[in-house]
């Protein structure tokens, strides 16, 4: 006795005489897989950087242009020259330093102590200007 078809079957047989193929689904592989994840990656980046020459022109358009740019560096400021009897007080100056400068020779502690009384102390920054009477 001939086995009943099921309706599955049967679609199938009617398939194959009428000359359709039917379409089979397979699952991604693994390469599948990579791939798919390394193009969403190069995206990424590529939008990324993108994004990132669009900022950079955008702040260039709008002036906010930064100082280190030749064309943009504003002047240095004109400070007046010194007063006579006045030192400014330069990067790696000490009270001793300049003492030397003042008297190349001899013992320098009457004039240090002199300098420390008359400026108010022996602390130095650059830019001060100390009194030198």
């Amino acid at each position: 006795m001939a086995q009943a078809m099921t309706a599955h079957q049967a679609d199938a047989t009617l398939d194959v005489a009428l000359g359709r193929r039917a379409l089979v689904c397979t699952a991604p592989t693994v390469a599948t897989y990579r791939r798919r994840r390394l193009m969403v990656l190069l995206a990424a980046v590529t939008t990324a950087l993108l994004l990132v020459v669009a900022a950079s022109r955008a702040a260039a358009t709008f002036g906010d242009v930064p100082a280190s740019v030749s064309g943009r560096r504003p002047a240095p400021a004109q400070s007046p020259p010194p007063a006579a009897g006045t030192y400014v007080v330069q990067p790696g100056d000490t009270l001793w330093s300049i003492a030397r400068r003042l008297q190349p020779e001899g013992d320098l502690r009457a004039l240090v102590h002199h300098l420390t009384r008359v400026n108010g102390g022996a602390h130095l920054e650059v830019g001060q200007r100390l009194v030198l009477r």
